[in-house]
C-alpha cells in the first residue's frame, strides 16, 4: 500500500490487484491515522474486490478514483455514486470538482 500525504490531502494506492477483507481492514486502519486530511484511494492498480469492499466504501469516507470499468458499473447499479465520492482522475480529486454521478434520467 502506498501512502501519500500532504497538508490537505492523503491519497492511498492499494498495491493488490484485489481489494478483499483484509485489504479492507488495512484501508480502514490507514485512513484513521489521517482523521484531520481528505483521504483519497486511488484503484489503479486494482483489478477486481470482493463485496466487502464495495459495502465497506460507505463507512470509509473516502474519495475514489481511477475506478476500473468492472468496478464503477457495480457501484453504479448499487447506486453508490450517491452516498461515496467518485472521480475520474487524482487532479478532480484533489480540487474536488469533476464528480462522477449516474443521474438515471427518465422521459416523462
Amino acid at each position: 500500500m502506498e501512502i501519500q500525504a500532504s497538508q490537505k490531502h492523503c491519497i492511498i494506492t492499494p498495491l493488490s490487484p484485489k481489494l478483499d477483507e483484509y485489504q479492507v481492514s488495512r484501508l480502514r486502519e490507514e485512513i484513521k491515522n489521517y482523521p484531520n486530511l481528505s483521504v483519497g484511494i486511488d484503484l489503479n492498480f486494482v483489478e477486481d474486490c470482493t463485496i466487502e469492499f464495495i459495502e465497506s466504501l460507505k463507512t470509509l469516507g473516502a474519495g475514489v478514483f481511477n475506478i476500473p470499468s468492472d468496478i464503477f458499473s457495480l457501484l453504479n447499479m448499487m447506486s453508490l455514486d450517491k452516498s461515496v465520492a467518485l472521480y475520474t482522475t487524482e487532479e478532480d480529486f484533489l480540487s474536488d470538482k469533476h464528480r462522477i454521478l449516474n443521474r438515471k434520467f427518465s422521459i416523462v
